[in-house]
């Protein structure tokens, strides 16, 4: 019955759980200059809102004035809240590729109570223009039962399950950020000191074998139990994992964010993932064409993209340790090449993307092979050495 309850639940949303990306930028034409809003208001949480402007198609060099925003959440009490101080209200952020000169509005509504409506104030400081979004009821939060693992030995993946049930509401979306922890090929004891050009053996318990990274994902995905007996899913398997993946390395661990939307949220999320997926008709509007619950009302007739929710937000965590289920697929080790290098190489194989690997003892004066610095510096792979808050082992 687990089984089957598994497969009846992946089928019936696996067109509604597809990415749908954040943040989300409409490409129009020249002449728009349409304002971008992107976020929520999060009982129980911080509260972010991200301001952009459409950019023209055609214009690969576009780089939009930044965006002054300043705004507070009000309460139908009559209530008020402010920004909080950070990030600084007037100072433009770049993000990324499109070198997006953009603000942010971020709010602490940990304590604000759920039992009332808000909306978003906001006012463009270089237009003066000014925006309300709707009156917005609080989604009661969903309950997360479980996450777990399932180890798909015929397709070699592993897959991250969920189980939950919904409090009264039928729509969702959910988000997650990942942790892992993997080493190198081969551990080094030493490493290269440029400022001195020194080859240097590591203190004890420091190295650069064991390493972390973090991923959060830009996507945030959406689904529904409208189409359900019961509101719940049990084992969804929603998120996988190749088992020759890095990630599954050492140790790895998985926070999912979920919250519940109303009908006319879900409604406009779902035409901006059509349309992103190209699965929309000639027939259903664009993007930018849906209406979203965000105004100008200090001029009605300057159009706003973007639909914003309250909601209090869910939050469960797994961990998978590969010392334990040994699923982890090792690839087959690679031929290594090291190098001899004297003192006067040491900068410049440096800066060729080596590093020491052992000391060499010989009759003459002591030296280094150096092998290239993926092999033996995990921080070359994308690593920290930072290790997350609460990581169950004791490694460094």
């Amino acid at each position: 019955m687990k089984k089957f309850f598994r497969i009846a639940a992946f089928a019936a949303i696996l067109m509604a759980v597809s990415a749908c990306v954040y943040p989300f930028e409409p490409e129009l034409d020249a002449q728009d200059s349409r304002l971008v809003v992107d976020g929520d208001i999060h009982i129980g949480g911080i509260s972010t809102f991200s301001f952009s402007r459409v950019y023209p198609l055609d214009e690969k060099d576009y780089s939009p004035a930044p965006i002054r925003v300043t705004g507070y959440i009000e309460g139908e009490d009559g209530s008020r809240l402010d920004q909080r101080s950070w990030p600084p209200a007037y100072e433009p952020i770049d993000i990324g590729y499109y070198d997006w000169a953009t603000n942010f509005l971020s709010f602490d509504t940990t304590d604000l109570p759920a039992g009332q409506r808000y909306r978003l104030h906001f006012e463009d400081m270089e237009s003066g223009e000014v925006y309300e979004s709707d009156w917005l009821e609080v989604c009661a939060a969903p309950t997360i039962d479980d996450i777990s693992y399932i180890l798909d030995e015929e397709r070699g993946e592993l897959n991250v399950a969920l189980s939950m049930h919904c409090n009264g509401h039928s729509h969702f979306r959910w988000s997650f950020a990942e942790d892992w922890e993997f080493h190198t090929e081969i551990r080094s004891f030493y490493y290269y000191e440029p400022e001195t050009n020194e080859v240097l053996r590591f203190p004890e318990g420091e190295n650069n074998y064991y390493c972390w990274s973090r991923y959060e994902s830009p996507e945030i995905k959406i689904f529904s139990t409208s189409d359900q007996v019961d509101d719940r899913f049990v084992d969804l398997e929603f998120h996988r994992i190749s088992r020759k993946d890095r990630r599954l390395q050492i140790m790895y661990h998985i926070t999912v964010h979920l919250e519940a939307m109303d009908e006319n949220a879900y409604k406009y999320w779902q035409n901006v993932l059509d349309n992103s997926q190209g699965q929309g008709t000639i027939f259903s509007p664009t993007p930018s064409q849906m209406p979203g619950n965000i105004h100008c009302i200090s001029n009605p007739s300057v159009p706003v993209i973007g639909y914003i929710s309250a909601a209090i937000q869910t939050t469960g965590d797994m961990y998978y340790d590969n010392a334990v289920e040994d699923f982890y697929l090792k690839p087959l080790p690679e031929q290594i090449e090291t190098i001899r290098v004297k003192p006067q190489e040491y900068y410049m194989y440096y800066r060729m993307g080596y590093a020491p690997l052992d000391l060499v003892l010989g009759d003459g004066p002591a030296g280094y092979d150096w092998a290239p610095r993926r092999c033996v510096d995990c921080r070359a792979n994308g690593g920290t050495k930072n290790k997350p808050a609460g990581w169950p082992n004791d490694h460094k």
